[in-house]
């Protein structure tokens, strides 16, 4: 069960709401909250009992090691505690990348569970605060529960830390107001961007990167194209999950962080990595960066510090040397960014910046997106050869546009979407612009269209529940 599907939205989801606007009218805060624990599990479950004794466990496990750390005050347990829950992502995660340098006699196969990489992070989150004092407790065991399974953001985040969500359920809980037009507006746009953007590109980019896994060669401007058509289509994919993600969180009364900002309008790396994925690169700077000794070791320190954690943020992606490949590709474009503003004042003009950080970001999804290194390297020899291949159908483009089943018309869909990506505001600015009748109509039509698309239509997961 997805955000984007018929079971989440007109079964899941109005019944969980409408019993927590039961439990809110009689001010019953505790049960609700118990509730949604109850439905959360339900939610994971749903994609895999197999693997609910294993989040249920992981939950047990942690908030007793939170205890210990909290009565002994001692670094040991936090040790303890981050050793336990990288060992659990490292066997789940990476066992199959490892014993791969085994005789091909040996096999090893792992099935993945689901969301494990996103709340495994927001874990070791709560036991550093723990350790830095930055919370004054761990918290109930529903609170905590509820901090690590709330379903919005259960599966591929935001990462969201204690010290903000705690607060927000704390008694009182139910004397706010909620933010329910933001919340459903931007669920709204978030089902937009997925099922009306994102899904429709899928196919094009399937075809792209499947002719390279071949051993097909790609001219030029389809490496090109790769890059830009599956960038778009992430783009559209993770943001869309986290609009839905904190427009649920708001029905709710919960604030859940934003995790993007515009990612492509920027106009250097450094400020790409400020826009995309925001939790992440928070957590990676506030957890690895700074604790292996950020920049107070000198400038040399610095850029092999930043290097490290990119290699790692990649390796976190996924198990293999794609990932290692693209985290090292931006640790090294942000190291030379970096260098550039201290060894020089000149700026390149924002016109000329934009542009050429887009091209360098699409270039390096490509790695992100083959699936192998083997396959990546083969990709990027098509850009020695210039030959054009596209050409403009008109009818084509139509066809494909009203079947959302974008293939031959990629390249002409793409400079489209691209166009509205570079003009369009964020989300949330979208929905506060509209006003109350915007986001009415918009809620309205937008939840029409995508209801109808998904008549019929397989239900695609999102692109980060395979990290």
């Amino acid at each position: 069960m997805i955000f984007s599907s018929y079971a989440f939205l007109l079964l899941f989801f109005p019944a969980v709401y409408g019993l927590f606007l039961l439990l809110r009218r009689f001010r019953l805060e505790q049960p609700a909250l118990a509730m949604l624990v109850i439905s959360s599990l339900v939610f994971y479950g749903m994609w895999s009992w197999r693997y609910l004794g294993l989040l249920l466990g992981l939950i047990v496990v942690n908030y007793l090691l939170g205890l210990q750390q909290v009565k002994t005050r001692r670094k040991l347990w936090l040790v303890v505690a981050v050793v336990f829950n990288l060992s659990v992502l490292a066997y789940f995660k990476y066992a199959g990348f490892f014993f791969s340098f085994l005789p091909s006699s040996a096999s090893w196969h792992i099935i993945l569970p689901l969301g494990i990489s996103f709340f495994t992070f927001q874990k070791i989150a709560w036991h550093m605060d723990l350790y830095r004092r930055r919370l004054p407790d761990t918290g109930t065991m529903l609170e905590y529960s509820f901090f690590v399974c709330f379903f919005p953001q259960l599966i591929a985040g935001p990462i969201v830390h204690a010290r903000t969500l705690f607060p927000q359920i704390a008694a009182g809980w139910f004397n706010r107001p909620l933010t329910w037009q933001l919340g459903i507006s931007l669920l709204t746009v978030g089902l937009m961007k997925k099922v009306l953007l994102a899904d429709p590109l899928a196919p094009g980019v399937a075809a792209l990167f499947d002719h390279a896994q071949a051993g097909d060669a790609l001219p030029g401007p389809s490496v090109l194209l790769a890059g830009l058509s599956y960038g778009l289509q992430l783009y559209f994919d993770f943001s869309g999950y986290a609009d839905m993600a904190i427009g649920l969180g708001l029905m709710f009364g919960i604030k859940l962080p934003a995790n993007f900002r515009s990612p492509y309008k920027s106009a250097s790396i450094i400020e790409f990595w400020r826009r995309w994925h925001i939790t992440l690169s928070h957590f990676l700077r506030d957890y690895l960066y700074i604790t292996l000794g950020g920049n107070r070791r000198g400038r040399l320190m610095a850029n092999s510090n930043l290097m490290i954690t990119m290699l790692l943020g990649g390796l976190w992606h996924g198990a293999g040397w794609q990932f290692i490949l693209w985290g090292g590709l931006h640790g090294l474009l942000l190291v030379i960014n970096h260098y550039w503003r201290h060894l020089s004042r000149w700026r390149l003009p924002r016109v000329v910046a934009v542009p050429l950080t887009l091209l360098v970001v699409m270039l390096a999804w490509i790695p992100f997106r083959a699936d192998s290194l083997t396959t990546s390297l083969h990709i990027f020899k098509g850009l020695a050869d210039w030959r054009w291949t596209w050409t403009f159908e008109p009818l084509v483009l139509l066809r494909e546009v009203a079947s959302m089943h974008i293939d031959k018309s990629l390249p002409w869909v793409c400079v489209a979407l691209l166009a509205m990506v570079l003009t369009l505001p964020g989300s949330r600015r979208l929905c506060l612009t509209l006003g109350a009748f915007g986001r009415g109509l918009l809620v309205t039509v937008g939840l029409f269209m995508v209801l109808k698309a998904l008549a019929g239509a397989p239900d695609r997961a999102f692109l980060y529940f395979n990290f």
